[in-house]
């Protein structure tokens, strides 16, 4: 309400009045001038509060209008959504047969991922190699040919062959060619057979770990009772290794090196503790690799944490060891990924408790005066 109407109804007000007492001659005592200012303010502030009132119901109904309005938009869209929901809710219902593909169509994604997923490293042990041995043997009196290989993830690898009376050991784990089928059936667990080569799973568990490749014409030659006799004892042999195998290095993990460490006939226990920003895993695989590589033998890693690892030396193996000690570090130092190596180096004495306490110990004497150092005790 603007405050000019209120000027408006008092100058209509004044010119009636004085309109009236024009034409019917009114006495000037019964319309003096206190008498018309204190009427016209009384009935333009009567008019002005019915004019207010009329204003604010008017603004009332529009408001209860417009929050309707919006309350019936946003209710469109959760009815149709629950309309929909209700709708599929109908559809799987009447299909049982649609309900059961949709569970197994989320079963085989997930066992689809896990088969994905499961990837680990060939464990690394000397025993491990004797066992490959000894079964190849075995087979030697039947078959002529035969290959032993490992399944990491979809990749096939080579871990032990013999042709004839010629046994091969390569010096890492090679990657052998197999079809999809093949493949396919070996993760499955079963036996796969084609026009040159049967292949045979192994394994103690659900998920094979590997197979047994020979010729399809010396499968015939094997005697069922003691073939599966020899592969029964060799897959007993590689899990215990697996069990006892850290899954990113193939190393001895914690558990296989408390075992080990009562009865080795080596004396000299080293741990070693690395820092780099690179791939842990590859770094001490590479630190493993080139200690069998100065020693010219297998030297099997126990990988104890998550950044250290031990093993064990004979005291001319560690003379060895020592004097290529500077090669190995600068092997270790890459521009873009330098690497820290400090070991704690033991001498068997009294008992093995004390001779691990104390390789601990001269390992964090190494790491407190800096990088790329040892301590002996």
């Amino acid at each position: 309400m603007k405050i000019q109407h209120f000027g408006t109804i008092f100058l209509f007000f004044n010119v009636a009045v004085q309109a009236i007492e024009t034409r019917s001659n009114l006495s000037k005592d019964l319309f003096s001038g206190d008498t018309l200012v204190f009427g016209g303010i009384s009935l333009s502030l009567l008019f002005l509060f019915g004019l207010v009132l009329k204003e604010s119901v008017q603004k009332s109904r529009n408001v209860s209008e417009k929050k309707k309005d919006v309350l019936s938009e946003l209710t469109k869209p959760i009815s149709a959504a629950s309309e929909s929901v209700s709708v599929f809710e109908d559809v799987v219902s009447r299909n049982p047969i649609g309900k059961e593909s949709f569970r197994n169509q989320a079963v085989s994604v997930k066992s689809s991922q896990v088969n994905h997923i499961w990837k680990r490293e060939v464990p690394i042990h000397p025993e491990l190699v004797l066992a490959h041995q000894t079964f190849l043997e075995q087979l030697s009196s039947k078959v002529s040919f035969a290959e032993l290989c490992f399944l990491s993830g979809d990749i096939s690898l080579l871990l032990a062959s013999r042709n004839g009376k010629l046994f091969h050991l390569p010096e890492s784990p090679e990657e052998q060619s197999i079809s999809d089928k093949s493949l396919k059936d070996v993760q499955s667990g079963r036996i796969c057979f084609t026009e040159e080569f049967v292949y045979i799973p192994l394994a103690t568990g659900i998920q094979p770990f590997g197979y047994l490749k020979i010729a399809a014409s010396d499968w015939k030659q094997l005697t069922p009772r003691e073939f599966h006799s020899w592969k029964e004892e060799y897959e007993e042999r590689v899990s215990i290794q697996f069990e006892s195998s850290d899954p990113e290095t193939g190393f001895g993990n914690l558990h296989a090196f408390e075992l080990d460490k009562i009865r080795v006939h080596e004396n000299i226990l080293i741990f070693a503790s690395l820092t780099t920003l690179s791939s842990m895993p590859y770094v001490l695989k590479w630190v493993s690799l080139w200690t069998s590589k100065i020693l010219r033998k297998q030297i099997r890693f126990y990988r104890i944490r998550q950044d250290r690892v031990a093993f064990f030396l004979s005291p001319e193996e560690w003379e060895t060891f020592s004097k290529n000690l500077k090669e190995l570090v600068e092997s270790l130092q890459k521009e873009s990924h330098p690497v820290d190596l400090n070991l704690g180096v033991s001498i068997l004495e009294e008992n093995r408790e004390s001779w691990v306490l104390n390789a601990r110990k001269a390992l964090g004497q190494s790491m407190e005066q800096g990088p790329n150092r040892y301590i002996c005790l």
